[in-house]
């Protein structure tokens, strides 16, 4: 069940909103375990984010949480992929798109807490 914050400086139509989250779950099959079905997006578009104190017009934030930890060849490919969709729904280019992974080996869901995730309830 990863958690994903995008913070996106672009307004974003229904439509669009939804071809990048499913662009994202597609990048979750690279990670063991994970795919869209358990994706749980909060989608922030229309954002003001500045970089050095310059004001930017089109870029991405993604702040990155799941149960679990990987490898590092795993999370440079889960952010290459996430980038290269990102890339492909908006147009952002690569070098205004940043993202942060963070990992939990802690992790409530359907009402209760596990050691280890599940699927279903």
């Amino acid at each position: 069940m990863p958690y994903i914050r995008l913070s996106v400086t672009q307004k974003l139509s229904q439509e669009k909103q939804e071809e990048l989250v499913n662009g994202i779950g597609e990048a979750l099959s690279i990670i063991p375990g994970k795919d869209g079905r358990g994706l749980i997006v909060d989608m922030e578009d229309g954002k003001t984010m500045f970089v050095g104190g310059v004001k930017q017009d089109n870029m991405v934030f993604a702040d990155v949480k799941y149960y679990s930890n990987f490898e590092y060849h795993i999370k440079k490919d889960f952010t290459v992929a996430v980038f290269n969709a990102i890339n492909k729904s908006l147009g952002v280019p690569k070098e205004r798109m940043f993202l942060t992974i963070t990992e939990y080996n802690n992790w409530g869901g359907f009402g209760d807490f596990k050691d280890e995730f599940y699927s279903e309830p």
